[in-house]
């Protein structure tokens, strides 16, 4: 009896390996192409946060760096939204950097 306990664990394991099907059925192509489509959306988020990154520290650089009246405001725009934080940046930033040369 004891043999056949301890040779319990192969047989179930051979029998579940046997009943494995060679083609995928549709929920698992269904479940691959859900996995697929998620992957995507996470690797479009994470693309979409350093970009949000990259442009609100590049707007409070810019904004500090040409001494904008309106630093502040541009900067915390930035943070917020930044398509709309750019965009009056890009409008009301000096067109000179203190220190530079002047064009």
């Amino acid at each position: 009896m004891k043999r056949l306990l301890f040779g319990l664990p192969l047989v179930l394991t051979v029998t579940s390996l046997l009943a494995q099907t060679d083609s995928p059925t549709p929920a698992d192509l269904s479940g691959a192409a859900a996995a697929g489509i998620f992957g995507g959306v996470c690797i479009f988020q994470i693309i979409m946060i350093a970009i949000w990154l990259f442009v609100a520290i590049w707007i409070m650089r810019d904004a500090k760096k040409r001494n904008s009246p309106n630093a502040t405001l541009v900067t915390v725009l930035g943070w917020l939204v930044w398509p709309v934080g750019l965009i009056v940046h890009l409008i009301t930033r000096p067109k000179t950097i203190p220190g530079g040369p002047n064009p």
